[in-house]
């Protein structure tokens, strides 16, 4: 597995609750040429990676502004590479996150994958 498989493999899991089968099946089509059993394993020893009782993997916020910068990472991606300004990227966040523009800006800066320049304009990172 390379590092581009993982990230992929974690990015989804961050967004949505998958099976193995599923997850074996995006590994497959990624070119991957692992077993189910090594998927499974593989997501069993990755940090954060969470299994519930009905057996789909996700992965678990570790800290809680985690969440809101996966989000923010969101709603900077939709606009397509646009620098925006806070306001916009918190017009576009889920409506169970409540937030200030202050506090977007902050995240953003710590984000890996995100650039905060000019007169506090957010950008996906070059």
């Amino acid at each position: 597995m390379t590092l581009r498989h993982a990230e992929d493999l974690l990015d989804t899991l961050k967004r949505k609750r998958l099976s193995l089968d599923e997850l074996h099946e995006r590994a497959r089509l990624s070119g991957l040429d692992w077993s189910r059993d090594q998927v499974e394993l593989f997501l069993l020893c990755a940090p954060g990676v969470e299994r519930d009782e009905s057996g789909t993997f996700h992965v678990g916020a570790s800290r809680p502004e985690e969440a809101l910068e996966t989000a923010i990472i969101d709603a900077v991606r939709s606009f397509a590479g646009k620098p925006i300004q806070a306001a916009q990227v918190r017009a576009r966040l889920p409506a169970d996150f409540v937030t200030t523009n202050e506090q977007i800006l902050a995240i953003a800066r710590r984000a890996a994958g995100l650039d905060v320049f000019g007169p506090n304009l957010i950008r996906i990172a070059p």
